[in-house]
């Protein structure tokens, strides 16, 4: 799947981006842990800071960015690449499964929801491209802790935006981050999601492009408590596909 990699430039700019957004994050988080008696809820910023970066530099890229509004409240990027009309995403590798990408879960890997409605519909981008040929029958399963956020949102809204990104990009892509035990970004991975079988198909590691996301000992211990706790992000429940103008270059 050679040909569905980014140009080695644009995800090593992409990598130093999340790295860069996680460690403003981090100076976020120990201003306020200085400043305030409780500021536990800005941990579910971290996804913010680090779509924030790379939208800082998108026009260095020659990418656009697109804000989306997942559920009810919670906002967060889309990313156009127009001369490749390639869409794509930065994940939480802590709520994502590439053996089933439409099923949410949490950071113990429990399956917590039945659908994103989001990602699953997106990843119709990607319906006629060329994957591996195992392809297997769509990868489905429910839980008793199944919930379907879905009927918060409006279907026809879905529908037309949905019918929107058919028609306007040709490659659905999603970039994942992990956290490891010391709290550092570990490892970044490029998935190009099939909607035939659910599976999120490797592109490549871009790992080897990660630099200067080792923390201090003090950096640990304010963000330890809530990388370890059962909080859960907003952004997991992530099936909203509304969106606002897209941002010029």
């Amino acid at each position: 799947m050679e040909q569905y990699k980014f140009n080695p430039s644009d995800g090593k700019e992409i990598v130093t981006a999340i790295v860069e957004g996680y460690r403003d994050y981090i100076e976020h988080r120990k201003d306020c842990h200085d400043k305030m008696v409780i500021s536990s809820a800005f941990a579910w910023t971290k996804g913010n800071f680090i779509e924030s970066k790379l939208a800082e530099i998108s026009s260095d890229l020659k990418f656009k960015y697109k804000r989306a509004k997942a559920g009810l409240t919670w906002d967060y990027l889309q990313f156009i690449n127009g001369e490749k009309k390639q869409l794509f995403l930065i994940k939480n590798a802590a709520y994502f499964n590439p053996n089933c990408f439409s099923q949410a879960v949490s950071p113990n890997r429990k399956s917590i929801d039945s659908r994103r409605t989001y990602l699953y519909e997106l990843s119709k981008i990607n319906q006629n491209l060329q994957f591996p040929s195992d392809i297997h029958t769509e990868n489905e399963f429910f839980n008793e802790e199944s919930v379907q956020l879905s009927l918060f949102i409006s279907e026809q809204h879905i529908k037309e935006d949905i019918e929107n990104f058919h028609a306007s990009f040709n490659e659905f892509h999603i970039l994942t981050y992990n956290i490891d035990e010391a709290y550092q970004i570990s490892e970044i991975m490029h998935y190009l999601p099939n909607p035939a079988n659910n599976i999120a198909y490797e592109i490549e590691n871009l790992s080897e492009y990660i630099s200067g996301a080792e923390l201090t000992n003090e950096e640990r211990e304010i963000i330890a408590p809530d990388q370890d706790s059962d909080i859960m992000d907003p952004a997991v429940f992530d099936i909203g596909i509304f969106e606002e103008k897209d941002k010029k270059n």
